[in-house]
Parts: structure tokens; C-alpha cells; sequence
């Protein structure tokens, strides 16, 4: 599990589990807290759906254009603080009001336009002729990785993703490999409770960290939308960067290629 900011938080976790029997879960992230199911984002085989304060938004991916972070000014705090602090100046000023509540609505109304100023962080759904903006308490390791993934999904990025950066990656010795595969499913290492994979980005770092010194050893490339079992995006070395784990059996026909790394 990956902490960011005190709440213990799954990175992203994606499963080829159905919702309805054509509209199958891709990958899924909670918002703020784990299993918190009113704030969660979920891609599905055709849409990108959002629950967020027990209200749900469906968007058909053809539609979503890009998924961004931003920054917004909270537009009530400001303009609340603009105009009680000028009010409340004069008041003060012109002796029309007792000096302590005077100098309380003073400063309640600075403490607004800090509040206004600094803002808040949002996520925003674009789509093609209109955005919509979620409220953020912030922007963690976690919904970063799912925003990664879901974008190289998207269909108008399809043709601009290359197949690699879909991938994810399995690297084991020949004899684990022989050992561990039957006909359908492959176990990797079970006293782990997971098989360990990488993304294509922390490929060339996991070969170099944990593979230098050793030989005969083979690279599975997987696709994680065909994986029957779950598959996590956790940090649980600490480093701040999220691996993807798959918990259970791996069948053989998530598996799309295979090669002898020398």
C-alpha cells in the first residue's frame, strides 16, 4: 500500500471483472479513501465513470478527450473576503461598529481570500465542447497511476500509444518459469502472495536492481486487460514509485509474448 498524506490509499487496481455482462471494469481508483465506493473512478470497456458524493457520471470514452489535474481559485472565498475586508475597513475606520467584532470580521475576511487565493485541486474530464471539474483533497501517487493508464485507453489515443506502454512486464529464470507453468496458468512465486511486474518505464531499473548478476532468464510481456486475476499498483518499498503486482494465477493467455533475455 502506498501512504500519501496519512490515508492509507491502493495505488490503482484493475481487474477484467464485469459490471454488466458488455461492460467489463478496466481499472478502477478511489478518490480519497480505500473502499470508499461513493468516490471512486472506474474505466470500463466503453465508459469512464465517476462516482463522486453518492452521485455517478458516465461518459462514453469516444467522447473523453483528455484527462488532466489543475488548480482552481475558490471564487466564493474570494469574493466574500473582497468584500467584507473593504467593508469592514471603513466600518473600523469611521467608528460605525464595535472595534472587536470590527477587527473579527477583518480578519475573517483576509483568512477568506487566503482560502479563495490558495484554491483547490481538481480533476478534470474533458470532453469535446465541455469540461467538468472534480474536487480533489489531493493529487496522489495513486489517482496519477490511474490517470496514466486510462489514457493510453482512450480512443482517441489508441493510434498514439505505442502496444509497449500498455504492456506490463514479468521477468523470471527459465527454470521458475518451467517449474511454476502448468497449461493454463503460470504461479510465479506464491510466498509473495503476488507476482511482480513492471511497467515498460520501470523495466530497464527492475532488470539492472534485481537481475544484473544472473543469466537464463526470460521477459513476460502481459497485457493487463486480458489478466483473469487482479493486478494492483502498489509502493511497498517505500520509493514512491507504484509497481504493478498481480495477485493470483496468471493465465497463459494474458501472456502475449515471450523472450530470452541476454
Amino acid at each position: 500500500m502506498l501512504n500519501a498524506g496519512g490515508l492509507a490509499l491502493w495505488a490503482l487496481r484493475y481487474k477484467f471483472t464485469p459490471v454488466t455482462a458488455s461492460d467489463p471494469v478496466r481499472a478502477f481508483c478511489y478518490l480519497e479513501h480505500l473502499n470508499d465506493e461513493k468516490n471512486k473512478i472506474s474505466l470500463t470497456e466503453n465508459h469512464l465513470v465517476i462516482n463522486y458524493r453518492d452521485q455517478t457520471s458516465s461518459y462514453k470514452l469516444p467522447q473523453v478527450k483528455d484527462i488532466t489535474f489543475g488548480h482552481r481559485k475558490a471564487m466564493l472565498y474570494l469574493l466574500s473576503g473582497g468584500i467584507g475586508v473593504p467593508f469592514t475597513a471603513v466600518a473600523f475606520y469611521r467608528d460605525f461598529l464595535d472595534p472587536w467584532p470590527t477587527l473579527f470580521l477583518l480578519f475573517g475576511g483576509v483568512f477568506a481570500i487566503y482560502l479563495g487565493w490558495r484554491g483547490y485541486q481538481v480533476l478534470t474530464i474533458h470532453l469535446f465542447g465541455l469540461s467538468r471539474d472534480y474536487r480533489l483533497n489531493e493529487i496522489s501517487n495513486n489517482i496519477q497511476a490511474f490517470v496514466g493508464f486510462a489514457i493510453k485507453f482512450l480512443p482517441m489515443n489508441l493510434p498514439f500509444s505505442s502496444e509497449s506502454e500498455r504492456m506490463i512486464y514479468h521477468i523470471t529464470d527459465i527454470s521458475t518459469w518451467k517449474e511454476e507453468k502448468s497449461q493454463t496458468h503460470y504461479k510465479g512465486l506464491p510466498k509473495d502472495g503476488f507476482i511482480h511486474a513492471s511497467t515498460h518505464d520501470q523495466l530497464e531499473d527492475t532488470r539492472h536492481k534485481y537481475f544484473k548478476s544472473r543469466s537464463q532468464l526470460l521477459l513476460l510481456t502481459i497485457d493487463p486487460l486480458l489478466v483473469n486475476v487482479e493486478i494492483r499498483y502498489e509502493d511497498l518499498m517505500g520509493e514512491g514509485k507504484l509497481f504493478p503486482h498481480i495477485y493470483g494465477d496468471l493465465n497463459l493467455d494474458a501472456i502475449v509474448k515471450i523472450e530470452e533475455l541476454k
